[in-house]
């Protein structure tokens, strides 16, 4: 799978076997993108039977609509049973604040990291 907005990009790849999809934030993440990007990775987790690691990269996420993360919710609730773990890059106290809250109340395992250099491997 492959999308590219002006605030998102969702990459997919295999990697050892898990499906891995990298989504990589940029500047302000808003309520339509939130829409779009969500649709997006639903319809791919809705074409196979796979678990999914996600890593969410937003070292270029400048901040984020509160509108744009309940729309982010919505699939999450949807498919939190499909995501084996997250793993959220920020350098940002709040955004890794905020993704720690989201991951935490959806019961998902997660890694917390401030930059890619500090992501271990699993």
């Amino acid at each position: 799978m492959q999308f590219q907005s002006k605030s998102l990009d969702i990459f997919s790849s295999p990697e050892h076997g898990i499906h891995v999809l990298y989504f990589r934030f940029k500047g302000k993440f808003t309520k339509q993108e939130s829409t779009a990007g969500s649709r997006a990775w639903s319809e791919e987790l809705e074409s196979s039977n796979n678990r999914y690691r996600f890593i969410w990269d937003c070292s270029e996420m400048t901040g984020f609509e509160p509108s744009a993360r309940t729309e982010w919710y919505k699939s999450m609730k949807l498919y939190k049973g499909r995501i084996s773990d997250v793993t959220v890059i920020s350098s940002s106290i709040l955004i890794r604040g905020a993704a720690r809250v989201m991951l935490e109340m959806f019961g998902l395992k997660s890694y917390i990291v401030k930059s890619k250099a500090d992501i271990l491997v699993r």
